[in-house]
């Protein structure tokens, strides 16, 4: 075989192993693992020589990296945190004090002790607008349905965001046995500013069982 000439493809050793012969291998019987490691060794080539517009973007990715770095200190992530917390309080303030809504609610305490129950309630007006003849009529009655006793308050006024109590939002019922059970049923009405007179709501709850409950009634929300 002369110098200048080139054997292409790829071969074998077959025949004899003292006198072998060259013969030509089928590429397409080439196991997937060999294809997997051949594509391998040109992939992870050692002579690779990077263009010169290639080695400029990588130099002004590396500065940008550096000076995005150079601006991140501790000091301007606490401000953006207490900037991020300020606006979401923002956001919260806003539908609290400002979007026009109705929101009405009962906050009910039950306690028991030696000397009978006690029934306290609280009204809140957490609306952004004023309600008006808010009433409130609670009754106190044992398993028999028989009323042990009962309140009545208002018509009052409320105005937005406040509270009221008082004696006549309390319930004192002594010589009942603590070892049994009891219904107390709130019965809700007001009329709202914007929207007039709304349907009367009410609640019944079960008490007797513990010795301290607390319960939190709220009114449909009218919105807008």
């Amino acid at each position: 075989m002369g110098k200048d000439e080139e054997i292409e493809g790829m071969y074998t050793l077959v025949g004899d192993p003292e006198n072998p012969d060259l013969e030509a291998t089928n590429v397409d019987k080439l196991s997937l693992t060999d294809r997997i490691q051949k594509m391998k060794k040109k992939i992870m080539k050692r002579d690779f020589e990077p263009t010169e517009e290639q080695r400029e973007l990588a130099d002004k990715a590396y500065e940008r990296a550096l000076e995005v770095a150079s601006k991140v200190t501790p000091t301007r992530v606490l401000l953006a945190s207490v900037f991020m917390a300020a606006l979401m309080f923002s956001v919260f303030a806003i539908g609290f004090w400002v979007v026009p809504r109705d929101a009405v609610s009962v906050e009910v305490v039950y306690k028991q002790g030696a000397s009978g129950h006690v029934v306290l309630m609280q009204v809140h007006n957490y609306g952004t607008r004023g309600i008006a003849n808010v009433e409130v009529d609670v009754t106190f009655s044992n398993e028999d349905g028989e009323v042990l006793n009962s309140t009545n308050f208002g018509p009052v006024s409320m105005m937005a965001h406040t509270s009221v109590a008082g004696d006549n939002l309390e319930l004192i019922i002594t010589g009942a046995s603590i070892w049994e059970q009891y219904t107390i049923e709130i019965t809700l009405d007001y009329e709202s500013n914007c929207c007039g007179p709304v349907s009367k709501q009410g609640w019944t709850i079960l008490v007797g069982d513990y010795t301290f409950e607390t319960h939190t009634l709220d009114a449909e929300r009218n919105w807008l």
